[in-house]
């Protein structure tokens, strides 16, 4: 028997969003995401005025990339070894405590440069233990994870980037029209609305296995990497992944040279480019969420480096700001592509006592050591190459990674395992 249009599917966005525990934690969530941009940008921009150093400002931002490369696992493992609801709970609390505590040194006239980079330090710290901490809880609050997993990740995502695109424009406005401490004070407030939010949100207990003493520990950390790289196609995917956020890192450098020289743009195309990406990552994020389950990891990624990879080598070759607005929004949603489906996956088939150090892991592996390269490179192209080539160069070698998964044996076996799949549930 057909089902009734009026009803609504398992693995929909609506089904997810009509889950009461999966709503206060995505709205908690985005509260909590635009108290720390309004942090981050008040935060630099004191630091700025004090010092009259970029470099100095540029900490700020850098910090929390810093702590994730060296400290990511180590944190994760004492996430996955604490009580997930109070765990998320006093995370939150101490964050806002500190900012009360800057807000407070801000209105004596005691605060000094110091105490900002000291109070960034601890909340990206305490960050990194909280986010391990949710995507353990994610799957555990979803009656059917296995189906409303992927979504819930894409809402999630999308959320978070449409906080941020908004998030920055409004900062801007409010660091103008009101007081830092103000900002540090409404900082505070949100980390407490989420604090409230997760109180009242049913948290199941989750799994704890922990080995003694330090080496215990550093074996536990070690079981993430571990876990990933036991899997061929997930040991796939993170190499792949780490080679293409190393040349793409670059793009962070060039994407306000590119319109200012070659599109000549200034920073209002800067600006509408920035907002492309954002809108891309939106789009991305909910394409994947939607058929996740339809193809598989290796058939994401082909995709997903495919239309990025067009994209960066489309925007040189046509200079022109709406085309370049059109290329940039298609480069986020091919990259966004692949990331609902590789996280739903990864979540899925992780024991959940591991989830928050494979979660992080990752991250690490990914992006947290490739990306500051990558960086360190693009500031030595900056230099050398005209920043049309270096589009052209990266969007070739995107291309090129995306054909050479055609061949990888792990990527081959995973699309013809789907493809077997597809043909017997017909």
């Amino acid at each position: 028997m057909k089902k009734m249009k009026n009803e609504i599917r398992g693995d929909s966005y609506r089904a997810v969003l009509r889950l009461p525990s999966f709503v206060v934690l995505l709205v908690g969530r985005l509260i909590s995401g635009a108290g720390q941009i309004l942090f981050s940008m008040a935060t630099m921009w004191y630091i700025l005025q004090l010092t009259e150093s970029a470099l100095a400002a540029a900490l700020i931002p850098m910090l929390p990339y810093l702590i994730y490369a060296f400290l990511g696992i180590p944190l994760a493992t004492i996430s996955d070894r604490l009580p997930k609801k109070q765990l998320l709970i006093w995370t939150d609390i101490l964050r806002a405590g500190i900012a009360c505590i800057l807000a407070l040194l801000f209105m004596t006239g005691s605060m000094l440069p110091w105490h900002i980079y000291a109070a960034n330090l601890l909340i990206a710290i305490l960050g990194f233990l909280f986010n391990p901490a949710t995507q353990t809880v994610i799957p555990a609050i979803l009656p059917e994870p296995a189906k409303q997993l992927a979504p819930a990740n894409a809402l999630l995502n999308s959320s978070s980037k449409t906080v941020e695109l908004l998030g920055y424009a409004l900062g801007g406005i409010l660091i103008a029209l009101i007081s830092v401490q103000s900002i540090l004070f409404l900082y505070a407030v949100t980390f407490l609305l989420s604090a409230i939010s997760i109180f009242f949100i049913r948290i199941p207990v989750t799994k704890v296995v922990k080995q003694k003493g330090i080496s215990g520990f550093v074996k536990d950390s070690m079981q993430g990497i571990t876990f990933l790289f036991s899997r061929k196609i997930l040991a796939c995917c993170i190499i792949f992944g780490a080679i293409i956020n190393f040349a793409g890192a670059p793009l962070h450098i060039f994407t306000p040279i590119f319109a200012n020289m070659v599109l000549q743009a200034g920073p209002q195309g800067y600006g509408l480019l920035q907002s492309a990406f954002a809108a891309g990552s939106i789009a991305g994020s909910l394409l994947s969420g939607k058929y996740a389950k339809r193809l598989s990891l290796a058939h994401w990624f082909l995709i997903s480096y495919l239309i990025s990879g067009t994209s960066l080598l489309l925007m040189p070759m046509f200079p022109n700001l709406y085309i370049a607005i059109a290329c940039s929004f298609l480069l986020m949603m091919g990259l966004a592509l692949v990331n609902v489906p590789l996280v739903t996956s990864i979540l899925l088939s992780t024991p959940e006592e591991k989830r928050g150090r494979v979660m992080n892991s990752m991250g690490v592996l990914m992006s947290g050591i490739s990306n500051p390269l990558g960086l360190l490179l693009g500031g030595w192209f900056i230099e050398t190459y005209n920043p049309s080539w270096v589009y052209m160069g990266i969007g070739t070698f995107v291309i090129c990674m995306g054909m050479a998964s055609l061949f990888v044996r792990p990527f081959r076996e995973e699309r013809s395992k789907r493809t077997r799949q597809q043909t017997t549930s017909m």
